[in-house]
């Protein structure tokens, strides 16, 4: 009898990912829809699909946008409870026996900061390809024992994956620099459902935004630079407070729209108040998924002064939602064919160099075809990171690895009896 061909059928394919993430479902779901794939999605824990208290945000957070329709999942046994996503508090000890029921020909490990990613890493060898997805960089400085750590660690990790979905320039040369070949780096995008952005855009015409502005107590025709995100320290939400406030003259349209939560919100207040901008800096609170594109829509230009940010997707959002970008040079999603493009539909800055944050804005306020054409840009670019793109690179990436070994034939595996599945 002729063995069974990979080539001759969908690819099985098993992600095995910490929680349910807003930005992966439609990822999933593209997988789902796609003939050449027959997926399974472990999760090691049920954060995110039900209420659970982000750290960042300061608050109990519960997406209201479907994580789990339309694609085959399971929730893995779990060792505990996890408290956080460190690397002990995810392990589930069952993940090899759940793949060998499913018997996938390559497994997504996603990341290395978690116990189960090692054990994934184990159980495919001689099993299954395995593709690699993660969104770390060189940008942000690193103590020297995390340097050294990392340094003997991750070579020999990221020798034993055959793939390498990548989500950017810097993402890239992180890989280079732990020795990955290019020939190993397939080009994807960290996904985003930007269909979804677009065509709340499309939906609203001005008047509708000048009416979203008003409600958020923003001039229907000013000048609105956003930040969006947690608030707390690597996010240096006070240099975006103190950029608007030094524009109050060179620039007095300019308003600021701050889309989160966090730590730092007292201290945000208290800076708005301190420098008399409760006119000029509105404070939208934490914003859910459903609301979120209409909300960036009201905007502009999203500043992202981020110390270390690998590769922010409220960036791409934002961009769907038609807005220029002004990043600090540790924002990871910064390249010539990355998400934000200096030149093109961004503008740079030192980090932490607030006069110069206040430069590139003014720049933007000052020329509104400069802004007119970088808000283009951002929404065709923004094309280049949805989740389809990365549906392709996956299943490119599959089938290179799979195809450079003649006559594959399915490898018997041992099964085991079904699990419940528990968090």
């Amino acid at each position: 009898m002729t063995p069974e061909r990979v080539s001759d059928r969908p690819i099985r394919l098993a992600v095995v990912i910490s929680h349910p993430i807003q930005h992966f479902a439609p990822l999933f779901r593209c997988f789902a829809d796609h003939p050449d794939v027959d997926l399974k999605v472990l999760y090691c824990c049920d954060w995110g699909s039900r209420q659970y208290r982000d750290p960042g945000f300061g608050k109990a957070v519960k997406w209201d946008i479907p994580l789990l329709d339309g694609y085959n999942y399971e929730f893995l046994p779990i060792r505990r409870r996890p408290s956080s996503l460190g690397f002990r508090e995810i392990d589930n000890p069952c993940v090899a026996d759940r793949l060998d029921v499913f018997a996938p020909d390559a497994v997504w490990v996603h990341g290395y900061a978690h116990r189960t990613s090692w054990r994934v890493l184990r159980w495919a060898q001689g099993r299954a390809k395995v593709l690699y997805f993660g969104d770390s960089e060189l940008l942000a400085p690193r103590r020297l024992p995390a340097r050294v750590i990392k340094r003997m660690v991750l070579p020999g990790f990221f020798r034993r994956c055959d793939a390498f979905i990548t989500i950017g320039d810097n993402n890239e040369a992180y890989y280079r620099y732990y020795g990955v070949r290019q020939e190993k780096m397939f080009r994807g995008a960290f996904p985003v459902d930007v269909g979804r952005f677009q065509r709340a855009v499309s939906e609203s015409g001005a008047a509708e935004r000048a009416d979203r502005r008003g409600k958020m107590g923003l001039a229907a025709g000013g000048f609105v630079a956003l930040f969006v995100g947690k608030f707390i320290a690597i996010k240096r939400p006070l240099d975006f407070v103190r950029a608007v406030d030094r524009l109050r003259t060179a620039a007095p349209g300019v308003q600021g729209l701050m889309i989160g939560s966090g730590g730092l919100e007292p201290a945000i207040r208290g800076e708005i108040a301190g420098r008399g901008l409760t006119d000029r800096i509105r404070l939208a609170g934490f914003v859910n998924q459903s609301a979120m594109p209409e909300v960036l829509h009201a905007g502009d230009v999203i500043v992202m002064c981020s110390e270390k940010d690998p590769h922010p997707l409220a960036v791409t959002e934002a961009m769907a939602a038609g807005n220029a970008v002004v990043a600090s040079d540790r924002v990871g999603c910064v390249g010539p064919t990355d998400a934000a493009r200096p030149g093109v539909n961004a503008l740079t800055y030192p980090c932490g160099d607030v006069e110069s944050l206040t430069i590139r804005l003014q720049t933007l306020a000052d020329d509104p075809a400069l802004l007119r054409s970088m808000s283009q840009e951002s929404m065709r670019i923004a094309w280049s990171q949805d989740a389809s793109v990365a549906a392709d690179a996956v299943i490119r990436a599959a089938r290179t690895v799979l195809n450079r070994r003649p006559n594959i034939s399915m490898v018997s595996r041992r099964k085991t009896p079904t699990l419940s599945a528990s968090t």
